[in-house]
């Protein structure tokens, strides 16, 4: 079982710091565009799976955070595209809160478990209330990259809630 990490699922060219979109569909549009060039993959075939995939599953985890997420036939490792969305959408949240962060999670064909993990993993850091204010008030898309995939930030600010980096790496085994 291999490990992962945000590290592992985001890297800073799939970091959108502003992305203005008027609903869902275009939101995952621009996202599943990324992954799909990042993985050299149909861009509409990565589109229906994700869409698919959140007509029997909810992509909302409280608290302005959304994680769609599919299996996609043709990726070898799990691959995320992270968004900032400005303004935050009404997704009709339990919790009433307009989504704002976005993290899309797309897995290989045949290997579920992959993907649960990297949902965990991202689960654990999202839900973070520092990272995720952290990352509403980052400046720059590379910023935003540092406070998901690390936690040297946490060093530069003072923050009293401060982990060791092994222990907040989130890697799931």
């Amino acid at each position: 079982m291999t490990a992962i990490s945000m590290s592992s699922l985001i890297a800073s060219t799939r970091v959108i710091p502003c992305l203005r979109a008027r609903d869902l569909q275009q939101t995952v549009g621009e996202m599943t565009r990324i992954a799909a060039h990042a993985s050299s993959l149909d861009h509409d075939e990565v589109w229906l799976a994700v869409t698919t995939r959140g007509e029997s599953s909810s992509f909302l985890f409280g608290r302005g955070v959304m994680v769609p997420h599919a299996i996609v036939a043709g990726i070898r490792e799990p691959v995320g595209v992270f968004a900032r969305l400005v303004p935050g959408l009404d997704l009709n949240a339990a919790d009433g809160m307009p989504v704002d962060l976005a993290l899309l999670i797309l897995s290989g064909e045949g290997d579920e478990a992959a993907l649960l993990r990297a949902l965990a993993c991202a689960a654990r850091r999202l839900r973070d209330r520092d990272v995720a204010a952290r990352l509403r008030s980052a400046d720059s898309a590379q910023a935003i990259h540092v406070v998901l995939t690390s936690d040297v930030w946490r060093e530069s600010y003072g923050d009293a809630s401060r982990q060791s980096i092994a222990d907040n790496d989130l890697a799931i085994v």
